[in-house]
């Protein structure tokens, strides 16, 4: 492993340590990893045969992950590891820890594949743009495709990697059949949804209005900050991805970030029964993609 070492900036060697960690505690294997800024508290509740796993235990975790749990059980026959993409207060912008490699915010993402999981469903809150779509806030916004207006990638100087290629292609990163499937269950729940093009905005500040307006003329219709993290590091690990937008505000006029929050908290009992219901198409798609059933 010394020479993927020196190719990938520790990532390989990282990801090898902290599995090899879970499989001597014999850590049950995922088919999804379920990575939620939003509503990841009240699901973990919904898992049958539930372990909880402090990652400050698990070799090698990155400092920006030590405060977080790993949730591992079953949502119905499902095989799921749940994570809060939040790691620290939301109040402080999710910054990067001094010195932390680019690769060190996706780390979850990277562990869970390499464990065996090859869907992933990530959830965060965001606001609307002023598109043509109009989407009011309170509603759930499935990620049709995204644009990465950040400047930033959590593959940033990693080069050559076991995990995925140098090149990932992003464009086959939204699963179709997710976001189909979550859709009608939505609209069969009575939960107002839309498919939407999330534009992935650095963080941490809230934006002007004439950002707002250029990120919709771009085609973008929500705005989430740090959503390139997740985004780029499963397409780099090569999962499905099923990504949702809670919609917390009509991205008018002036915002604050516990209010944001707060309306993100509203939505997490829609999200999480549209999760619950979800998990046999998650299954079946994951199973599609080669994992085997457990």
């Amino acid at each position: 492993m010394n020479t993927t070492d020196k190719r990938s900036g520790s990532l390989d060697a990282t990801i090898e340590r902290a599995t090899a960690w879970l499989v001597r505690r014999e850590t049950a294997e995922p088919q999804a990893l379920f990575l939620l800024a939003t509503g990841g508290a009240t699901l973990a509740t919904r898992l049958t045969a539930l372990e909880r796993i402090p990652f400050a235990k698990i070799d090698g975790t990155p400092a920006a992950w030590r405060e977080t749990t790993l949730y591992t059980g079953k949502l119905g026959q499902l095989s799921v590891w749940l994570v809060d993409d939040a790691p620290g207060a939301a109040e402080d912008g999710g910054h990067e820890e001094p010195g932390e490699p680019a690769w060190a915010r996706g780390f979850p993402v990277w562990l869970a594949g390499a464990a065996g999981a090859s869907v992933m469903v990530h959830a965060s809150a965001g606001y609307a743009l002023p598109s043509e779509k109009k989407i009011a806030p309170g509603t759930l916004a499935f990620v049709r495709d995204h644009v990465n207006f950040s400047g930033r990638t959590p593959l940033l100087a990693l080069g050559p990697s076991d995990l995925g290629p140098l090149f990932p292609d992003t464009s086959q990163l939204h699963n179709v059949e997710l976001r189909e499937a979550a859709l009608k269950l939505a609209e069969k729940l009575g939960v107002r949804a839309v498919e939407a093009v999330a534009a992935c905005v650095a963080g941490p500040c809230l934006e002007t209005a004439a950002e707002r307006t250029f990120w919709a003329r771009a085609g973008a219709d929500v705005a989430v900050q740090e959503l390139h993290n997740p985004l780029i590091a499963a397409a780099h690990a090569g999962f499905a991805m099923l990504g949702i937008v809670c919609v917390t505000d009509a991205g008018e006029g002036a915002s604050d970030v516990k209010g944001i929050v707060t309306r993100a908290d509203g939505l997490a009992a829609a999200l999480e029964d549209v999760l619950v219901g979800l998990a046999g198409e998650i299954q079946s798609v994951a199973i599609d993609s080669g994992v085997d059933e457990r």
